[in-house]
């Protein structure tokens, strides 16, 4: 006779298969996968009771360890699932050792110690030799791939939930892209490993438990026929496996895991196989397409991946050309290393200010929003499909600049970052437009930006000394981010005019002065006249002040002059309208006759766009004489002074840097806020737009 625990189980069917773990016996003394001794030495004589007990013994101890193993494997942390494997267990005689990490089935006794089998290769696998994980094959794969030389490749992976198979194609311009090809449970492939989780990952990790046991040369059948139907043109035989397949090794150990990937190599025989992961992934799409795009990390770059960007091209009248121009982030050949990126920077600069549609005359905003077109080579407008890898969008402050930050994962793959490390979001696909929609909107040519000349008239006097100190302050900041953005048109002269309540009527009494004032010239030195303005705290007597003399002295300011093309501006910030020439009703006249309409008149019709700053406009209480009179003068004012510009500002609502946008910007186009960034500043420093020479004025002077 055959003394082993395993005799009488290894001569009870036709199929012999090992006691332990079911594996196909080979014929061989102890059994290939799990070592447990499957024939002894020949004795004389019938085996006795104790010789059976003594095998029944070791093969329940063989048994048990073995399950044990797969449970270890199986386990990831679920009471429930703990409770679940644990009451698939086979039982253990009680002088089996138990390892700490696995539970112990209720009720059983604490067993001493035994001999746990080791555990050796799996035959399936120990026949086929396992094909070579080196990297650089893979590469070779990939670049094969990216080349056009290979249409495409399929990576499959065995998870514990499913069996999926994604496609892997590379688009004309090289970048490859994963698209889902097959999908399977293993509920509906092999319906012997159970319906729940605990179940199916037990068995797959080897485990045979007390219930009926998966049949592996079943199992074997079940995923050879899968393969055929999946893939059947990488299946030897099928016109000779003509397509790349890359076998995904989940974590080693996972008995039936390693049989499914056994029975692909002599099914499909994989091109290359990817290194073993820590632990079978679940094979859902999602996490192997996931997993297969980590994979094409490794691609080698085939195209250039460029930004495309707008640029001003020389010209010699009002308007500039603008141009496409391409900045490549990242030259073609680049691969990346497993888990290693690249960064580029690039400083991208925002273009003229767009006003909003129908926003009548609310200046516009202080930033642009642009799109970062992100392609895979070139752009060529006779191409349908151009290469565009993203169109993510970026906020660039108007005629200002941004750094950006490139950062690049894989082929196709890239991360847009801002200052301070924020990411930049995509256009919502469903939203997004395309490339060719996005350019259609980028303007041939753009105006010229032209030098600006910025006149403030500040009211000084009034009830409250804070008010005057809120009017002076918004001056002050509105000048300094003139002087940032007008350096983008060629430079900005500032003047400055403070006006205060008329002179009382009193013969006996000298005129004062109402209106103080700086001719155009350096910013700084409008400042400090500004500074210098006395302010005037008084009770209000009218409803008026003298702005119709602060009116007449910017017309002087602005006479034509051969200093080259010039945009002039006028921004009124106070809070009450100028006098009328005369009385009219109880609004009493200018003293100097001065008419507000007529050098308003004169202004407009030298180019000179008037603004105003002011709170909305607020008519006298019900009941004031003369109070409907009053009320139309007052309205009829504010609106006349902002006319067809409609630069109207409020305090608290509009900023200065919004307010010298809009003052700077020269007239609205239909052409300003294009779709691009631009690749340098729209006037560079030592742009031939000059102001000319700066005349030398008194400081201060009061009109004749």
């Amino acid at each position: 006779m055959l003394l082993s625990s395993g005799a009488d189980e290894k001569c009870s069917a036709a199929v012999v298969h090992c006691p332990v773990c079911l594996h196909p016996d080979q014929g061989e003394q102890h059994c290939r996968t799990c070592g447990f001794l499957l024939a002894g030495d020949p004795v004389l004589g019938a085996a006795t009771d104790e010789d059976h007990r003594s095998a029944a013994a070791e093969l329940a101890a063989a048994a048990h360890a073995w399950d044990l193993e797969a449970a270890r494997r199986a386990l990831t942390g679920g009471s429930v699932e703990r409770a679940g494997i644990t009451a698939l267990l086979r039982p253990a005689p009680t002088d089996a050792p138990r390892p700490a990490d696995v539970p112990r089935p209720a009720g059983a006794p604490v067993p001493a110690a035994s001999p746990v089998p080791a555990v050796a290769a799996d035959p399936l696998m120990a026949a086929d030799p396992l094909v070579a994980t080196d990297p650089d094959t893979l590469t070779e794969l990939l670049h094969r791939l990216t080349t056009g030389e290979l249409p495409e490749v399929l990576f499959v992976e065995f998870g514990t939930q499913r069996v999926s198979v994604v496609r892997v194609y590379a688009d004309d311009a090289g970048v490859p892209h994963p698209r889902p090809h097959a999908e399977t449970p293993w509920t509906g492939l092999v319906p012997g490993l159970g319906t729940s989780e605990a179940q199916r990952h037990f068995r797959l990790a080897g485990g045979i438990g007390t219930d009926r046991p998966v049949d592996r040369p079943d199992f074997d059948r079940a995923v050879r026929d899968w393969l055929h139907t999946a893939v059947p043109g990488a299946c030897e035989g099928a016109d000779g496996g003509t397509t790349a397949l890359v076998l995904l090794r989940g974590g080693i150990g996972w008995t039936l895991l390693d049989r499914a990937a056994a029975v692909t190599r002599r099914v499909c025989a994989p091109s290359t196989e990817s290194p073993p992961a820590a632990a079978p992934g679940p094979g859902t799409m999602s996490t192997t397409t996931a997993r297969v795009r980590r994979l094409l990390r490794g691609a080698p770059l085939r195209s250039p991946h460029t930004l495309l960007l707008a640029r001003t091209g020389p010209g010699t009248d009002d308007h500039v050309p603008v141009e496409l121009a391409h900045h490549t982030l990242f030259e073609a050949g680049l691969r990346l290393p497993p888990g290693e990126t690249r960064t580029a920077s690039v400083t991208v600069h925002g273009g003229p200010p767009a006003r909003p549609p129908g926003s009548g005359g609310a200046p516009p905003s202080e930033t642009l929003t642009v799109v970062l077109p992100l392609l895979a080579g070139h752009y060529r407008s006779a191409d349908p499909r151009p290469p565009v890898l993203g169109l993510p969008v970026a906020e660039l402050p108007v005629f200002g600049s941004t750094r950006l930050t490139f950062v690049l994962h894989g082929p196709g793959e890239i991360e847009v970052r801002a200052d301070g490390g924020r990411v930049l979001g995509r256009t919502p696909g469903d939203t997004a437009p395309g490339l060719p929609a996005v350019l259609r909107r980028l303007p041939r040519h753009i105006p010229r930006p032209r030098p600006v000349e910025l006149v403030c008239a500040v009211e000084m006097s009034g009830t409250d000394r804070n008010e005057i100190a809120e009017r002076v302050g918004f001056a002050t900041d509105l000048i300094r981010a003139a002087e940032r953005h007008g350096r983008a048109g060629g430079g900005l002269r500032a003047a400055v005019i403070g006006y205060y309540d008329h002179a009382p009527r009193n013969e006996h009494q000298h005129d004062r002065k109402v209106v103080q004032y700086v001719r155009p010239g350096p910013p700084g030195r409008a400042l400090r006249h500004l500074r210098a303005l006395p302010v005037e705290v008084r009770p209000r007597r009218t409803l008026t002040s003298a702005l119709e003399d602060a009116l007449k002295t910017a017309a002087g300011m602005t006479a034509p002059q051969s200093t080259g093309p010039v945009d002039r501006v006028l921004l009124v910030v106070g809070s009450r309208p100028p006098a009328p020439p005369r009385q009219e009703g109880l609004v009493p006249g200018c003293p100097r006759a001065v008419d507000w309409r007529e050098q308003l008149g004169t202004l407009r019709h030298r180019g000179v766009r008037v603004g105003l700053r002011s709170r909305p406009f607020t008519a006298p209480a019900p009941g004031v004489p003369g109070g409907n009179r009053l009320h139309r003068y007052l309205a009829e004012a504010w609106h006349d002074l902002t006319g067809a510009d409609r630069l109207l500002l409020r305090p608290g609502t509009d900023s200065a840097e919004r307010a010298a946008l809009a003052l700077t910007a020269g007239q609205a186009h239909d052409t300003d806020g294009g779709p691009l960034a631009f690749a340098a500043p729209l006037l560079p420093h030592g742009h031939p737009i000059h102001l000319g020479a700066d005349p030398v004025h008194d400081d201060t002077a009061t009109p004749a």
